[in-house]
């Protein structure tokens, strides 16, 4: 997948990606005019900031419009999955005993980050402990 494509999609998820991708692209862009291709640096920033704005008016508009066919029986059949995916999460935690985020979402074969939404909501409903540690080599202190 290319990192455009992936900016995409991480932006069709959470509106807090959407609007740090289009922040590093402008920087990006920014960064990349040219001496002299524009005397106005102004009216280059308002140029971007447009083509920002349709884009998170196309992804609001397909989430909207993808919203319009959530019915109540999509919606009763979400929980019905979700019931299973919890249950299918505290299989492999009651045999393994401890286990981490990309080897839940391996196993219940869902991407790492909806296993993160799942531990968290198990942790919430009183059915899992969540424990967490930094990454080596990240935020570590000197």
């Amino acid at each position: 997948m290319e990192s455009k494509d992936q900016d995409t999609k991480a932006s069709s998820e959470n509106p807090m990606m959407m609007g740090m991708g289009m922040m590093k692209k402008m920087m990006e862009q920014m960064g990349s005019q040219k001496e002299g291709e524009s005397d106005n640096p102004m009216q280059h920033m308002m140029t971007m900031c447009m083509g920002m704005c349709s884009e998170m008016l196309t992804a609001m508009h397909k989430t909207t419009s993808m919203a319009a066919f959530a019915t109540p029986e999509l919606h009763t059949l979400f929980g019905e999955w979700m019931e299973i995916l919890e249950n299918d999460a505290l299989l492999v935690l009651n045999q393994q005993g401890e286990v981490d985020t990309a080897t839940l979402a391996s196993k219940l074969k869902i991407s790492e980050e909806s296993a993160i939404h799942l531990v968290a909501h198990l942790a919430c409903k009183g059915k899992a402990v969540l424990s967490l540690r930094t990454l080596k080599g990240i935020n570590e202190q000197d």
